[in-house]
């Protein structure tokens, strides 16, 4: 049994404690936990020249359960990003095929753009790019839990998707 001291009065011992994952091991939740949308979308930065329209956050559950967070950004110019973030709580059937891509630091050269594996604010990413109609897209894993997404539509180039990634606080993400 425990005081509201910590310390046991009878029942179990400390280490019986930490391995059913209680609170006398300072453990206050389960890292596998899905972080909570609400919790996510805190992380939805602003971008300077371009307007940030609602976020949405919801729990998912096909094909399997993560935690997402949508919101499009416009600028004046007519472009247009498009950002998800997700937890998935490290669930293999969502990252797998990401993470081997993303970590490959493969180059594709098309003749109206490219299709590369890259790092991103410190993290494995693909990123696409077509030239010709000014399209892109922008996926990068983080901590092989989190998928950050970016499409972006009538840009210059994919700066902005980059730029948009680079200023989420990666840190915050557990």
């Amino acid at each position: 049994m425990l005081r509201s001291s910590g310390t046991f009065t009878r029942g179990l011992g400390l280490a019986a404690i930490c391995i059913l994952g209680t609170l006398a091991c300072g453990k206050t939740e389960d890292p596998n936990a899905l972080m909570p949308p609400d919790v996510l979308q805190v992380l939805v930065p602003a971008m300077d020249g371009w307007t940030r329209g609602a976020v949405s956050a919801q729990t998912i559950d096909v094909p399997d359960v993560a935690s997402v967070v949508t919101v499009t950004y416009t600028h004046a110019d007519g472009g247009q990003l498009d950002l998800e973030i997700s937890d998935t709580a490290g669930t293999s059937s969502m990252i797998e095929s990401l993470a081997a891509e993303a970590e490959s630091q493969f180059n594709r050269v098309m003749g109206n753009g490219y299709l590369k594996g890259t790092m991103v604010a410190g993290s494995p990413a693909v990123e696409a790019w077509n030239t010709e109609n000014r399209i892109g897209e922008l996926t990068v894993l983080v901590k092989k839990r989190y998928i950050i997404h970016v499409g972006g539509t009538r840009l210059s180039d994919a700066a902005p998707m980059r730029a948009l990634v680079e200023r989420i606080d990666l840190a915050k993400l557990r």
